[in-house]
């Protein structure tokens, strides 16, 4: 099996694994990069030879995912034991994700505004509230509240477009 092979066949899920994580393009880009950079040392004579191509892939992933987090948070404690139990656990943070509602998706994404636009886009797409309730419950006007909602729409759509574009394709769109 060549590397092109083992990339067309799991460069999507590697790439939405670490996006879902993340919810970063460049971090999901970057390690994604690393994860196929190891496949490719390794497949270029730089170690044993690979007998499982899909179980070295994960291995890969959950070494780069544990480096990573540990540069983020700077702390050893994981609980995923073995590759298989990574994949699991691809498998099911993948499935997870694709399996939320629309308001649940739409709350990691409104969670992204600005302060004053997550709290007006909140309260009205996620509470159900009137844009009159709005500009009582914050004390402010309702043309405050209309334009910081109408400004929280135009980028929550840009956000959900992007991710979207991510999720269908597995790469960002130009």
């Amino acid at each position: 099996m060549t590397v092109e092979d083992v990339y067309d066949l799991h460069a999507d899920k590697v790439y939405k694994f670490f996006y879902i994580k993340c919810l970063d393009k460049a971090v999901a880009e970057d390690l994604t990069s690393q994860t196929f950079m190891a496949l490719v040392e390794r497949m270029q004579g730089k170690g044993p030879v690979i007998a499982d191509h899909k179980k070295f892939l994960y291995g890969t992933m959950r070494n780069i995912w544990l480096m990573h987090l540990r540069k983020k948070y700077q702390q050893n404690e994981q609980s995923i034991a073995s590759i298989e139990d990574f994949e699991s656990y691809i498998d099911a943070e993948v499935e997870e994700y694709e399996s939320l509602t629309i308001k649940q998706r739409a709350e990691v994404f409104i969670n992204q505004l600005p302060e004053r636009q997550k709290e007006v886009v909140s309260l009205r797409l996620l509470e159900d509230q009137s844009i009159k309730d709005i500009a009582a419950l914050l004390q402010k006007d309702r043309n405050y509240v209309k334009t910081t909602y109408k400004r929280g729409l135009k980028r929550l759509k840009g956000l959900v477009e992007a991710n979207a574009s991510v999720m269908k394709t597995g790469k960002e769109s130009v």
